[in-house]
């Protein structure tokens, strides 16, 4: 049936229709991953939508990804009822609207990102008759720390998802490899790792300037600039690492400037343990900035202190803005990270081995070099947008 429908719709050069759908609109790797794809792919073969719900909660208003959708003149469409946690009122009610929006706009193609609307839009999907339905698992949300018996329940819902989908992408070799246990879906997983390309940074001078007032750059002059961009997630574990910076400068005569990007429910969690440990001038929320990676050259190494990650963006951005990183060895990290090499692998659990690589980052001017010499090579070389992109179309188009 979906041969059929493709081979009309080349024969009669019409364009095939992509329905992309998201839980959240905030922009985050998730929606990085929906923007490039929606804007990359070429208008004369396909027509592009995207549905998406607020930043988290029902109702709540729309994100930083449908701004910049409009601007780049693709249709959206705005679920109310899309939360990020499980509600049976509201879930029901979106499950009802996805039902209404296959049928409304009858994609060839239905995309879903995310694990809440992927169970969601699969059945709703099905129910709806598309003919062609692809779930991308942005890292399995079954890796997040949860009560036994919730997370027996996520497992039971991502194997559901899977089998109803036609296809899913991992981004990442650990998400594929470690799915085992999802009986008769071998044949409908594919890993496609996110790409990127090039794109543009600003001189570190003019960086600073936009970022931080002269009297915060006076103050932290002499300073190791450090950055992390991310959601204010607990997945992210941005205490851990306020933490391990806090205990490097109490033992250290060069100190770490520590900034975080991002927007998100823990914000007043972290605004209150910097104030309780006096951290104001040491660590600085620079909440969402707006293509925040062209800024990566006012820093001088990049942390990812994550717990759970699927292809994090930040470390490809990292490698072709040429900052060292470090990150948590978990994930699909260490397939871009290699130990001393592109990078330094951390135990997020634990704070004195992040203290460690702290060290080594900020004593160590040729460590620093080397890592993210190799890491702009890995990342240009194995990432890059185009490779997302045709690997993507292809289940589209086959």
């Amino acid at each position: 049936m979906y041969d059929d429908i493709m081979e009309t719709n080349v024969q009669g050069n019409k364009r095939i229709k992509i329905l992309y759908i998201i839980t959240k609109s905030n922009f985050g790797g998730a929606q990085r991953y929906i923007y490039d794809l929606a804007t990359a792919l070429p208008k004369d073969t396909f027509d592009v939508v995207v549905a998406y719900g607020g930043t988290g909660i029902p109702g709540s208003d729309k994100g930083q990804l449908a701004t910049l959708l409009e601007k780049a003149s693709i249709r959206t469409l705005y679920i109310a009822a899309l939360g990020r946690d499980v509600s049976l009122k509201n879930d029901w009610s979106a499950l009802k609207e996805l039902i209404t929006i296959c049928k409304q706009e009858r994609p060839q193609v239905l995309h879903l990102n995310s694990s809440k609307v992927g169970g969601l839009g699969a059945l709703a999907g099905r129910i709806a008759g598309v003919p062609r339905i692809i779930f991308t698992a942005h890292g399995w949300p079954f890796w997040e720390k949860r009560s036994a018996l919730t997370l027996f329940f996520i497992r039971i819902i991502s194997w559901l998802t899977v089998l109803l989908s036609h296809k899913t992408i991992c981004i990442s070799d650990f998400d594929a490899k470690n799915i085992n246990w999802m009986k008769g879906v071998k044949r409908k997983i594919t890993v496609i790792r996110n790409g990127i390309s090039l794109f543009p940074l600003l001189p570190r001078i003019q960086a600073r300037n936009t970022l931080f007032s002269p009297e915060v750059q006076r103050l932290h002059t002499d300073d190791f600039w450090l950055i992390s961009n991310g959601e204010l997630h607990k997945n992210k574990n941005y205490i851990s690492a306020i933490s391990a910076v806090m205990q490097y400068n109490n033992t250290h005569e060069r100190k770490i400037f520590y900034s975080i990007m991002g927007e998100g429910e823990r914000k007043y969690e972290i605004e209150n343990y910097i104030a309780k440990h006096a951290q104001q001038q040491v660590v600085h929320l620079l909440g969402f900035v707006p293509e925040g990676r062209q800024y990566m050259p006012a820093f001088d190494g990049f942390f990812i202190p994550s717990i759970k990650e699927g292809m994090p963006y930040v470390i490809l951005e990292s490698g072709l803005a040429k900052l060292p990183v470090i990150a948590s060895n978990v994930g699909g990290i260490p397939e871009v990270i290699t130990d001393h090499k592109t990078g330094l692998l951390v135990n997020s659990i634990h704070v004195t081995d992040m203290v460690g690589a702290l060290e080594t980052l900020v004593q160590d001017a040729d460590v620093r070099l080397l890592l993210s010499t190799q890491l702009y090579d890995r990342v240009a070389t194995n990432y890059s947008l185009e490779r997302m992109v045709d690997k993507t179309t292809e289940l589209y188009t086959s």
